[in-house]
């Protein structure tokens, strides 16, 4: 079945005696994480209506491989690095309208170009993003929200309460750039003005006094950071943070400071060349290690 292939004797595991045998055996690659941006065919303006799905795929494939366990014979091995790309092949050519027929075109594609796999597993899960204030191309997983409070107080001063939240899920898939940044020895970061920008936002605001109305200042707070995050070309995540800082102090006035962090979450364009696909800024590679991470603290004046 497979292409004869010349073995170094010195390289081959000597022959021992084997307690058991191989009773069954699988492989694959898990958490293949892929993102697609689903975009109108028409000339691209600022208007047009975004559609962002993020999925984590594992794959795992049984069949004729007991060779590669028992000889270290590699001949029929589908690497687990081709089964990645795989992913990323099948996403440029199918809509993602929804996870169960991602999935069934992934193990369409294995069943079909590998006659001897026997049996492929594809599971999927998917981040839900909703569109943010109705805007055409930015999006929350808002469910992930987490709202946090702290309150100190010590005898003989007035108490100090700190609000926020942790970990929210922001994305625009347009209206984003990082370019003319240093240069140096080991830069390989290409400038760009459309990329996706996502974070995973945690935000912790001081209030000037106790006596605030917490409920309706944080709905403020909450709502001016997001309506900023969408309403202007971000020229880089810091650019973007302090935009966002100021609007909060701008919608609550009983905001003293404000501290955000905004974890840059990557989606890096995956690149389709070697399968003779074009990856017209649609499919993307999601890693969350390593991350960039940016900090600020904007206090009132």
């Amino acid at each position: 079945m497979y292409p004869s292939v010349t073995r170094n004797k010195l390289s081959e595991t000597p022959e021992v005696a084997m307690a058991g045998y191989l009773k069954h055996q699988c492989y694959g690659k898990h958490n293949v994480r892929v993102s697609k941006v689903r975009r109108p065919r028409q000339a691209a303006s600022k208007e047009e209506q975004h559609e962002f799905v993020e999925l984590s795929v594992n794959v795992e494939l049984e069949g004729d491989f007991d060779a590669a366990y028992t000889d270290g014979d590699n001949r029929s091995i589908v690497a687990t690095d081709t089964c990645k790309n795989t992913v990323y092949g099948v996403a440029k050519n199918h809509s993602i309208d929804c996870p169960e027929s991602f999935a069934l075109a992934v193990a369409q594609h294995f069943m079909e170009s590998y006659a001897h796999v026997s049996r492929c597993r594809i599971a999927v899960s998917e981040r839900v993003w909703k569109r943010l204030l109705d805007s055409p191309h930015c999006f929350s997983a808002l469910d992930s929200l987490k709202p946090t409070a702290v309150v100190i107080i010590e005898r003989g001063s007035a108490p100090q309460v700190t609000a926020g939240f942790e970990q929210l899920m922001i994305a625009k898939t347009t209206e984003s750039g990082f370019s003319d940044f240093q240069s140096g020895e080991f830069r390989s970061l290409a400038d760009t003005e459309d990329r996706i920008l996502a974070s995973e936002v945690s935000a912790d605001w001081v209030y000037s006094n106790a006596k605030a109305d917490f409920s309706k200042d944080r709905q403020s707070v909450v709502s001016a950071l997001l309506t900023r995050f969408t309403d202007h070309f971000s020229r880089s995540v810091q650019e973007t943070l302090y935009l966002m800082a100021q609007a909060a102090l701008d919608a609550c006035a009983d905001v003293q400071s404000i501290t955000l962090s905004m974890p840059n979450k990557h989606h890096l364009l995956a690149d389709l060349s070697a399968f003779g696909l074009e990856n017209e800024n649609e499919v993307f590679c999601v890693t969350d290690e390593p991350f960039g991470y940016i900090e600020a603290t904007i206090e009132r004046e």
